[in-house]
């Protein structure tokens, strides 16, 4: 048990600690990474990338190392974004219209605020974009 834990950990911590990306161009906070604006440190293809597709959270300047400290998951809610939000339990589904308070990806929380009843619900994103109430 002990090995496969140190294992465990020694890939996140290889995985999280180094990046063998680099920018190829200047790569704006909040602009997802992508082949064409990244590459290898030895100037290859970085379409296979586990990086390729995250957002950077600060801009990324050419030549600079992009690692997994410095970027995250992609945004699927925007701040005042319009939103569906669900709330299901057992059989029963009630679905209201909302604006997202603050950005959020995917099972990650965001406060919206109910259209209808001027409510704020706490809920958590869902991959194709609404949010599950809690």
């Amino acid at each position: 048990m002990m090995s496969i834990l140190a294992l465990s950990f020694g890939m996140m911590t290889a995985f999280a600690g180094s990046s063998s990306l680099v920018a190829a161009e200047v790569i704006r906070a909040g602009d997802p990474i992508t082949a064409y604006n990244a590459t290898t440190e030895d100037g290859g293809n970085a379409s296979g990338d586990p990086l390729v597709g995250r957002e950077v959270l600060r801009t990324v300047y050419a030549g600079k190392p992009i690692t997994f400290e410095n970027t995250r998951a992609p945004m699927v809610v925007r701040r005042n974004q319009v939103v569906s939000v669900r709330y299901i339990k057992g059989g029963l589904e009630i679905t209201a219209s909302g604006r997202a308070l603050g950005d959020a990806g995917v099972n990650e929380p965001v406060t919206v605020l109910n259209q209808q009843s001027k409510q704020m619900v706490q809920g958590i994103v869902q991959e194709s974009g609404w949010v599950l109430a809690q």
